[in-house]
């Protein structure tokens, strides 16, 4: 079975059983949700009656003047602070012991009398320590069967908007199952987020700034102050705290602070752009939580009577934030929070919508709307966090695949620098072979993805790292290699593999196509003898890539061959050399015209097809070593071009000129005398960034750089007119 067929079939197999048990998760969700809201328990063990009576219907009203009125509870009475209203009924007549009566009583002092006698009060002057606006708090009264058909008056006097709850008749405490039915969500939720904002701010107190983590610290004040103002005012408060009275303290701070930890908040979200405006709100934010504390316990004023500033306060708070988003969306800057901004929006709206019902909602359950913004707002957060965090990640990733492109590059460039027949080769044999690979994925045979594209064209370039380890007159010798110096040269699959082996296969398939891109899909390669679909893939590949660029390319010991010539040998090794079915996809390349040699005459060109003067003067070495000119110093000259290919890639260019004397000036003493005024001529006239060496016993390669053409023409004139028989050739 091929390697292909096998990773098809795990594919398959690995998403089947991705499919099996994302259906079992989802089917666990179904079930629970049944089990959670299927009132038929189809017999199932019984829990008991929580049924608790509402005991709304039958009172009489007595305010004003002794004004007697039939009324249904709950109700609103139109009465001034200060006024007394009595609610009086008959208890029904089949009570029972361990019974009760359950009301809440809203900011009002209430007291309860059962036949005249007072069985219950929440009032100012009952509770120590208590302000004059006292805490909503629902009131219990125990009841017995001695209580049945007596008269029952509950004594209300007016503070703040004159609302009369229910009355709950039940057995024991069941009177408290529905309101903790309804009170319990808010406060599951409240919970929840209070513990979340506390591992908010305490992450963020040690990432700090460093992280970007102090809007994350705001975030989680901010909902850990909310989250405490909805325990405050929740309906289960006497459950929650022991001393329910004083939590009228921090629900009037907490809501006064919501505003300007917003503020805080979106200060940092917005980089800071509207930190003045911010500051003066908190400012002000600040007075005024003083101030009202002072009024409070100086006795001038009770924090309820201040409610109407600090609301006041919070709505401006608010729109602020709105007004600074709307300027960040009219000047483009909310790319960077739009998720935040959304969040934000939908937050402020819900917390307006909670302040509207404080003043036109008579029966409001305060905490319910808050709790539907904080959930966006922390929803928003989050969604927020984890875009800016893949956000960073792409970018980071984006920036080390970056960092390791160039650095490929440059290995791949120092590689060429050293052999100096392979001017370009790495970067071309990338090149083909991210195409041959390109079309195995388009040929439907091969799983092949994008990412595998970009990957093994990474790999082409640095395919022969290995030949940093091998000698320079076994690399660039001119004529062919000797057994011994053969063996040495197979050696650079082997040292590329070892170099790299220490830095892990980060880059997978690296390992395998630096150490066998030598090897023969008949078994004759090297170095490990390896035989058909035993060869790496990205090896097979990266075979024919190479040997396609060879046969392009001049080289120290031959030129190139012509296109039908590397068509025809390409051929005469399918089988043999090469993969079958990569050979036949290469050839259809050649033949359609997708695949096309990136040279000139063997010459590297750029990428608008025009040849690279660093290329004219490696194919100017190549040729002379090949003719057997002796080069003085062919090492140097490679160094030359590899400076000359690193700055066109990155724009600059360099002029390349071979100055010397003509075939009339005699050699000895005559020519060197010639030669050594030449160089320091030369010398005189080249700038920092210029380079020059002797090519042979006769020229010199100058390269200028950034040259215009009259500068390069004026440098010329230079030499001619110093030098009667000096010959130049510009490249």
């Amino acid at each position: 079975m091929s390697t292909t067929t096998v990773s098809k079939a795990n594919g398959i197999l690995s998403f089947l059983v991705k499919a099996a048990l994302g259906l079992f998760f989802v089917f666990n969700i179904v079930v629970m949700l049944i089990a959670f809201f299927d009132r038929n328990n189809y017999d199932e063990a019984p829990i008991g009656s929580f049924d608790a009576e509402q005991f709304n219907e039958g009172w009489k009203i007595t305010y004003r003047n002794d004004k007697i009125e039939d009324v249904s509870l709950p109700m609103y009475v139109n009465a001034e602070p200060g006024e007394k209203v009595i609610l009086s009924n008959r208890l029904p007549a089949d009570l029972s012991d361990g019974m009760n009566i359950m009301l809440r009583a809203s900011m009002e002092d209430v007291a309860v009398y059962v036949e005249g006698e007072k069985r219950a009060e929440y009032s100012t002057d009952s509770v120590r320590n208590m302000s004059f606006y006292i805490p909503s708090a629902y009131i219990v009264i125990p009841l017995d069967a001695s209580d049945s058909s007596k008269t029952i008056d509950i004594n209300i006097t007016i503070k703040t908007k004159g609302s009369i709850n229910s009355v709950i008749l039940s057995h024991g405490n069941n009177g408290w199952y529905s309101v903790i039915r309804s009170g319990l969500p808010v406060t599951f939720i409240s919970l929840a987020a209070f513990i979340i904002g506390v591992i908010i701010t305490v992450a963020s107190a040690f990432l700090g700034r460093k992280y970007k983590a102090v809007a994350a610290g705001y975030m989680g004040l901010l909902v850990m102050d909310v989250t405490m103002w909805m325990f405050s005012e929740s309906i289960l408060r006497q459950l929650l705290f022991s001393r329910p009275s004083l939590s009228q303290y921090f629900s009037y701070i907490t809501l006064e602070l919501v505003g300007a930890l917003a503020c805080l908040y979106f200060d940092e979200v917005q980089h800071g752009i509207y930190h003045r405006r911010y500051l003066v709100i908190e400012l002000i934010t600040v007075f005024v939580v003083g101030g009202g504390l002072i009024l409070h316990f100086a006795g001038v004023a009770p924090l309820y009577t201040t409610l109407p500033v600090s609301h006041i306060l919070e709505a401006g708070c608010g729109i602020l934030i709105l007004i600074n988003i709307i300027t960040d969306i009219r000047t483009g800057r909310i790319g960077s929070y739009r998720i935040n901004m959304l969040g934000g929006i939908f937050f402020i709206v819900f917390c307006l919508i909670e302040l509207a019902g404080f003043y036109y909602s008579r029966f409001m359950i305060f905490g319910g709307y808050v709790c539907i913004g904080l959930i966006g707002l922390v929803a928003s957060t989050v969604i927020q966090t984890a875009h800016d965090i893949f956000g960073e990640f792409r970018a980071n990733e984006k920036r080390r695949l970056t960092m390791m492109n160039n650095t490929i590059e440059t290995i791949a460039g120092a590689i060429d620098a050293k052999d100096e027949y392979t001017g370009g080769h790495s970067e071309r044999v990338g090149m083909y072979a991210s195409l041959l690979a390109r079309q195995m994925k388009d040929s439907g045979e091969y799983d092949i993805k994008i990412e595998d594209i970009v990957r093994i064209h990474y790999i082409g370039l640095v395919h022969d790292i290995g030949k940093i380890g091998v000698a320079d007159t076994v690399l660039n010798k001119a004529g062919k290699l000797t057994s011994e110096e053969f063996s040495l040269m197979k050696r650079h699959t082997e040292i590329g593999f070892e170099l790299m082996s220490s830095m892990g296969d980060e880059i997978e398939g690296v390992l395998d196509g630096i150490r066998h891109h030598h090897e023969r899909y008949d078994g004759t390669g090297y170095p490990d003898g390896l035989a058909g679909e035993d060869i790496p893939l990205v090896a097979r590949i990266l075979c024919l890539a190479d040997s396609y660029d060879a046969m392009t390319s001049n080289r120290v010991y031959r030129k190139r061959l012509s296109a039908e010539e590397v068509r025809n040998e390409i051929m005469r090794c399918r089988g043999s050399q090469f993969d079958p079915k990569l050979t036949d996809l290469f050839v259809g390349l050649i033949d359609r015209g997708k695949l096309r040699e990136k040279t000139v005459e063997g010459m590297a060109v750029n990428e608008s097809g025009i040849v690279m003067k660093s290329a004219m003067l490696e194919s100017r070495l190549q040729s002379d070593l090949l003719d057997g000119k002796k080069i003085l110093h062919p090492s140097h000259v490679r160094m030359i071009c590899y400076v000359i290919k690193l700055m066109e890639k990155k724009g600059n260019s360099y002029r390349i000129i071979f100055a010397g004397p003509s075939d009339e000036v005699l050699a000895g003493g005559e020519l060197t005398s010639y030669i050594k005024k030449m160089s320091q001529l030369i010398l005189r006239h080249v700038g920092n960034h210029d380079l020059t060496v002797r090519y042979t016993d006769r020229l010199s390669v100058i390269a200028l750089f950034n040259r215009t053409d009259d500068e390069l023409e004026s440098f010329v004139e230079t030499l001619t007119e110093s030098f009667a028989d000096i010959r130049t050739q510009v490249l």
